[in-house]
Order: C-alpha cells, then sequence, then structure tokens
C-alpha cells in the first residue's frame, strides 16, 4: 500500500491550509516520511522477495512438471514402440500359424478328396464283383434250369422208352410166358 496523500504545499515547504510549521515539526515530518518510505522500500523488497521466490518455486515446479512430462511422453513412446513391436510380433505369429493350418486344411482336403476318390473306386469295383457274380449267378441258374430241363427231358424219354419196351415186353412176355411155361414144365419134367 502506498503513502498517504498530502496536501499542497507551498514553496516555503510547508503545508498551505495556514499554518507555518516551524523546523522541529517539519523535522519530524521529514522523518516520518523518511520512516515511511523505508517502511515502503521494505514492504516493497519484501513484495519483490515473495514474488522472487514464488517465481523461483514456479520455474521449479514447471521444471520438474517438464521433466515429469518428458519422462512419462518417454515412458509412453517406449511402451507404444513395445506394444507395437509385440503386436508385430503377435500379428507375424499369427500370420505363420493361419498359413501353416491353411496348408494343414489343404493337405487334409487333398487327403479327402484322394480318400474319397479310392473309396468311389473300390465301391464301383465291388459293385462290378457284385454285378458280375449275381450275372454269374443268373448263368449258372439258367444253366442249371435249361440242365435240369434237358434231365427231365431226358429222363421223360428214357422212361417213355422204358414204357415202350415194357409194354412190348409186357406183350411178347403174354405171348410167350405159355410157351415159357411149357418150357419150364418140361424142364421140370426132364429132371
Amino acid at each position: 500500500m502506498g503513502p498517504k496523500k498530502k496536501g499542497k504545499k507551498d514553496k516555503g515547504g510547508g503545508e498551505t491550509d495556514g499554518m507555518k510549521l516551524g523546523e522541529d515539526d517539519q523535522l519530524k515530518k521529514l522523518q516520518q516520511e523518511s520512516l515511511a518510505m523505508q517502511v515502503q522500500r521494505n514492504f516493497d523488497t519484501e513484495v519483490k522477495a515473495n514474488a522472487e521466490a514464488t517465481a523461483r518455486e514456479l520455474k521449479m515446479r514447471m521444471a520438474d512438471v517438464n521433466r515429469r512430462y518428458e519422462e512419462e511422453k518417454t515412458n509412453t513412446y517406449e511402451i507404444t514402440r513395445d506394444m507395437t513391436r509385440q503386436y508385430k510380433d503377435m500379428q507375424e505369429t499369427l500370420v505363420s500359424k493361419i498359413n501353416q493350418l491353411e496348408g494343414t486344411i489343404q493337405e487334409l482336403k487333398d487327403e479327402l478328396e484322394t480318400n474319397r476318390a479310392t473309396f468311389q473306386q473300390k465301391l464301383r469295383a465291388k459293385e462290378k464283383v457284385i454285378g458280375d457274380q449275381e450275372e454269374e449267378i443268373k448263368d449258372m441258374k439258367s444253366k442249371m434250369e435249361g440242365m435240369a430241363a434237358e434231365f427231365g427231358d431226358m429222363l421223360k424219354k428214357t422212361l417213355d422208352k422204358m414204357k415202350e419196351r415194357i409194354e412190348l415186353n409186357s406183350a411178347n412176355f403174354e405171348e410167350q410166358s405159355v410157351p415159357i411155361n411149357k418150357r419150364l414144365e418140361e424142364f421140370n419134367l426132364k429132371d
């Protein structure tokens, strides 16, 4: 706070309100003014010292904040660089794994396709064998039926021939049975 305002002075160094100050009063007044100036100077010096101390403290705090900021910036940069490196490593690993798995999938698809082709080939071969065997069975059945029919015909012919012979022999036997009986009797007589 500044000094109090003083009244107007006249050229003789006294106040103009009508009374002239004496030398003692002027000396006191000058001493008071000097004391007020010293107090003001001390106050200004103290304010200046406080301001300088505050400025130094703020500069130190600012330097500390800047230092911490730079450290954080460096740490962040290091962390970001490390994370980027890890990300790239993981990405390379995953790409490698994906390629490996795609290769495995392709191999398995190829193997599956080969197995399907082999299975289809074996299935066709089996169906062909079964078809051939069924055809052979049909042929054999047909031959057996033909042979059975032939055998039946042969038996019938043989049976018919035997029947004819039996009938012929039977007719001859009846015709000859009388002479045979006679002959038998003759033989019996001779005995």
